[in-house]
């Protein structure tokens, strides 16, 4: 299977396949999620485009191994090698008011509470304090922004946009 960079359209990629690991078809998996119920015995995923279910599940030295049902070989597995694990986006799990998956954020149109371009958000930066985003403008530096309350104005993910309140650098 080729490397996929990107989830599918409607999906959001929960895991990555590293490789196969042994001679029973267990597989490497780097999560990409801090939910560990997406892979536990019986979970439904998308391994690339194919629908896969997962038989078992261990964790060990920071990775996950899982064997798919079916898959019961080194040989067999190895089809999943740098495969992306996908759920699709039906199947998150609502969050509270003002509060959004990161996948919802990147692409918004960025923009200061006077109505003036910023730009794209087109990274999350995770510091050990708060997010920062980096809005990518049409021409010039980047911009990085503070995940902050008083500097986040509005998201408004039906319309792909986000005022902002950029604090002044000296």
């Amino acid at each position: 299977m080729r490397r996929q960079a990107e989830p599918d359209a409607g999906f959001v990629a929960v895991g990555r396949v590293l490789g196969p690991f042994g001679l029973k078809g267990e597989l490497k998996v780097q999560a990409l999620t801090d939910n560990a119920d997406r892979f536990k015995a019986k979970a439904k995923l998308w391994a690339g485009q194919q629908p896969v279910s997962v038989a078992k599940a261990r964790e060990a030295q920071g990775h996950l191994y899982l064997t798919f049902k079916g898959f019961p070989d080194r040989e067999s597995a190895d089809k999943f090698r740098h495969a992306l694990l996908q759920i699709p986006e039906a199947e998150l799990p609502p969050l509270p008011e003002g509060e959004y998956y990161r996948f919802q954020l990147i692409g918004l149109t960025v923009v200061a509470r006077d109505g003036a371009l910023l730009g794209t958000l087109d990274e999350i930066i995770e510091t050990g304090a708060n997010d920062v985003y980096r809005v990518h403008p049409a021409e010039g530096a980047d911009l990085l922004l503070p995940a902050l309350a008083n500097v986040i104005v509005s998201t408004d993910l039906a319309a792909k946009r986000m005022v902002v309140d950029p604090p002044e650098w000296r």
